[in-house]
Parts: structure tokens; C-alpha cells; sequence
């Protein structure tokens, strides 16, 4: 998903900054998707103008939530890492999505 991701950000234009943390939110919402979801796992990439969404459906109805991981948990830190790296974030239950801010995007 990082390559198929990296090589769609690189068609749009996306600045490299942007690119390399939309890939890492790719791969942190779908890690969290197969292991907490249910069914099919969706993801979608939407370059606009001056902004970069990613969103990802699992049919899990329970949202994403904030967690504080403990000094040694092995997990519990995707949603906290999305929403330092993000613009903006938002989990409903089935859909998580991120947004990041990219003047150079589909340029």
C-alpha cells in the first residue's frame, strides 16, 4: 500500500514532506483497519487542489479513538501519531480519514 500510495503522490505533485507523511498515515489507518476492523478494508487518496485526504473503511461501526500508550505498549499509538502529523482527522465509525495541507498538490 506505501509503494501504490508514494507512486500516486508523486503523479499529483505532492510536495515530499507531505508524500512521506500521507504514507506513513496510510499505513498507520490501514494497520488499524485490518487489525480492529471488519470485512473489506477501503482506501482512498484524494488530491485536491491544496489538500491530500486519505481515508480508509473497514465496517467496523466503533471509531477511532486517542490512546496513550503506555512507555512499553506495542501498540496504541496510530490514531495519536494521525493526529500529530495531520491537519485534520476524523473517525465515524466505519470511515477514518486525515487531511494534510499541500500547496504543491495536483499542481
Amino acid at each position: 500500500m506505501r509503494r501504490i500510495a508514494r507512486a500516486f503522490l508523486r503523479r499529483c505533485r505532492a510536495s515530499e514532506p507531505v508524500a512521506g507523511f500521507v504514507v506513513l498515515a496510510v499505513s498507520e489507518l490501514v494497520t488499524n483497519a485490518v487489525v480492529h476492523g471488519e470485512g473489506e478494508v477501503v482506501l482512498r487518496i484524494t488530491v485536491a487542489v491544496d489538500v491530500v485526504r486519505v481515508s480508509v473503511t473497514d465496517h467496523n461501526p466503533a471509531p477511532a479513538v486517542l490512546k496513550e500508550a503506555g512507555p512499553d505498549g506495542e501498540s496504541g499509538r496510530g490514531i495519536r501519531l494521525v493526529d500529530a502529523i495531520s491537519d485534520a482527522w476524523e473517525s465515524s465509525g466505519e470511515e477514518t480519514w486525515c487531511e494534510f495541507r499541500d500547496a504543491r498538490a495536483a499542481a
